[in-house]
This record gives C-alpha cells, sequence and structure tokens, in this order.
C-alpha cells in the first residue's frame, strides 16, 4: 500500500505499466520482488527473530551454562543489546543516512538500470525521474533501505552480544547430547534468521533477473556473485557463533582428560575382575553389569570425542545456504526451459 500501490497507479497514469518505454513497470522483477517478497520477508523476520530471543537467552539459565558469578554479567549484557535495539535516537540517524547517502549514491549508482524505465530517463549517463520514480526515490526506496539497515544493525548487535557471553566464564557441558556443550540451542535460533537471508537472496535474484531481461547478461555469469554472497549472508548470522570456540575447545580437551582418567581406572579393575587368569569373580559374566558400564563408558567417550568446538553443525549452514539461494533458483529457467527441466527432473527419479 506505500511502497508498491503508489508506483503501480503512478505508472498507469503515465502509460508506463505495461509499455511505453525499455522497463515498463510489470516488467521490473527487481522492484515486485524488492517490494512484495523482500520486504514482507524483513518484517516477518523481525518477528521471529524478537520471539525467539527471550527464548534462547532463557536457555543458558536452564542449562546451569551461567553460574552465580557470571549471572550479573550476563543480565547486564542481554539489557544493554535490549536497549540498544530499542534507542530511538539510532533509528533516525538511520533514516538520515538512508535520505542523504542511500537514495542518491547507492541505489542510484548500484541498483538503478541505466536504460529508460517506468521510473528514469537515462539521458547522457544521467537518470532523470519520471513521476513515479519521484515516489520511489522519496517513500519506496528509503523506506525499504531504512528496514534494511536496521537488520544490519541489529546483527551487529547480536555479534556484540554473542562476543560478550564468550567472554564469560560460561559452565560447558562437554558430554551434552548436542555435541555443542550445551550451546546446540543456538544454531536452533540461528535458524530465526532465515527469513532475512531469504530477503537477501530475493534482493539478489530481483537484481539479476533485472540484468539478464534487460542487459543481456547471462545467469552463469553470477556465480562467484552467488557464491560470495551465501558465505557472506551465512557467516553474519553464524559468525557470532564462532566467539565460543575458544571455550569450547578448552571444555573438550579438559573433558576427554577426565573421561581418559575414568575409562583408564575402569578398565584396569574391569580387566582385574575379569580377565586376569585365576580371577574368579563369583558371578557369571552373562547380564553383568560391569560388562553394560564398559559399553558404556566407549560410547561415552566416542560422543566427548565427536564434540564440535562451534555451536552449530553442517546442516545449520546448509540450511542457512539454502535459504539464501531458494529465491535464485527459478532464474534457471533462463537457462532451461520449465518443460526441460522436469523432463531431466522425471529421466533421474525414474
Amino acid at each position: 500500500a506505500i511502497v508498491w500501490l503508489p508506483l503501480l497507479l503512478l505508472s498507469l497514469a503515465e502509460g508506463l505499466a505495461a509499455g511505453g518505454t525499455t522497463m515498463p513497470f510489470l516488467h521490473d522483477v527487481d522492484t515486485a520482488v524488492r517490494y512484495l517478497v523482500a520486504l514482507p520477508l524483513l518484517i516477518f523476520a523481525e518477528v521471529l527473530v524478537h520471539r525467539r530471543f527471550p527464548q534462547a537467552m532463557a536457555r543458558f539459565r536452564e542449562r546451569g551454562l551461567v553460574n552465580g558469578a557470571q549471572a550479573a554479567e550476563f543480565d547486564r549484557a542481554i539489557a544493554s543489546t535490549r536497549r540498544w535495539i530499542e534507542a530511538p535516537g539510532v533509528e533516525w540517524l538511520l533514516l538520515a543516512f538512508v535520505y542523504v547517502v542511500g537514495v542518491g549514491g547507492i541505489w542510484r549508482n548500484v541498483s538503478a538500470l541505466e536504460i529508460d524505465t517506468w521510473y528514469a530517463i537515462a539521458e547522457h549517463g544521467r537518470l532523470i525521474p519520471r513521476w513515479p520514480g519521484y515516489w520511489m526515490g522519496l517513500v519506496s526506496v528509503p523506506l525499504f533501505q531504512f528496514l534494511l539497515l536496521r537488520w544490519y544493525y541489529r546483527i551487529a548487535l547480536w555479534w556484540i552480544l554473542m562476543w560478550r557471553l564468550s567472554r564469560l566464564n560460561l559452565s560447558f557441558q562437554p558430554l551434552h547430547p548436542d555435541k555443542a556443550g550445551g550451546l546446540g540451542f543456538l544454531a536452533q535460533f540461528a535458524l530465526a534468521f532465515a527469513p532475512l537471508l531469504m530477503a537477501e537472496g530475493s534482493m539478489a535474484a530481483g537484481w539479476i533477473a533485472g540484468q539478464i531481461f534487460f542487459s543481456g547478461a547471462h545467469l552463469l555469469q553470477f556465480k562467484l556473485d552467488l557464491v560470495a554472497a551465501v558465505v557472506v549472508a551465512v557467516f553474519f548470522v553464524l559468525g557470532p557463533l564462532l566467539t565460543f570456540a575458544p571455550g569450547l575447545a578448552e571444555a573438550k580437551r579438559l573433558g576427554l582428560s577426565a573421561m581418559g582418567g575414568l575409562a583408564m581406572r575402569y578398565v584396569g579393575e574391569f580387566r582385574e575382575k575379569w580377565l586376569l587368569p585365576g580371577q574368579s569373580p563369583g558371578e557369571s559374566p552373562l547380564g553383568s553389569g560391569d560388562i553394560q558400564s564398559l559399553a558404556d563408558l566407549g560410547n561415552s567417550y566416542a560422543g566427548l570425542q565427536q564434540m564440535r568446538i562451534v555451536p552449530f553443525g553442517s546442516q545449520t549452514v546448509l540450511k542457512l545456504a539454502v535459504a539464501v539461494l531458494a529465491p535464485v533458483a527459478p532464474l534457471s529457467l533462463t537457462m532451461i526451459s520449465a518443460e526441460e527441466l522436469i523432463n531431466r527432473i522425471l529421466e533421474l527419479l525414474l
């Protein structure tokens, strides 16, 4: 209603909705994807992350990761993050940045196409706005960039918070089944950022579509750009969790040392009781708890060896990468027809 519908109405009024220029409004895939797909995803991601954030932070106390001496510092870090998230002055600064730099600099020089479009006329290397272009430059682009920059600001707060929490003397549990010392819940919380990454992928897909349809580009020209986009986007979300790596690595080292000592004592006593010649333990080995305990001890040691030194695994990385690339997948139809693609899939499956 605010960022897209007025553009449609103004384009219709000027006869630029379906024709009248090199790129009519209804042919502008980038604009449609940006305002009808990416923008709702940015808002949905905010709701999802803000709902799950308190639950994730509560897990630190529920799992005993924060001991009494560190509880006060933990609470201060959470409270400080909340204050910076809710600080109205920061949003005013972001809005000012958008109008001073975002529209005139970033959008005109990076996103805007240098051809005649429904929003501007290209003349001697300059873009002269049409009436729809004025609404786009004064309302649609600034609002979208503001929401995007606000997300980048909050990602920065996410990095700072994880760094502060990683500096605490957390009580990691090396034998925890999540194989992350008890921090596995952070990987689950990181998946709440998937709509944000999907919005990023949608913006990339829309921009690439514009280059393909109106500038004669080819999808494969952007393969390195897409790889870089995936790496950067996933690193923005999971990078903060890497700050826990030193603490988890130390917990794993100490855990293996302690478990190794326990195992050495146990197998020594087991050998004396069951394996040495002439020993008669006075009970049958069938159904003995000693043998089951030995097996359980081996399983525990094997599980400890599999403990990761980061709170996430390859599945988390893969899911977030798919979130970035999913909006780009339909562009494969610019290289191969839908019918041929379906036939190839059927050949693989059947």
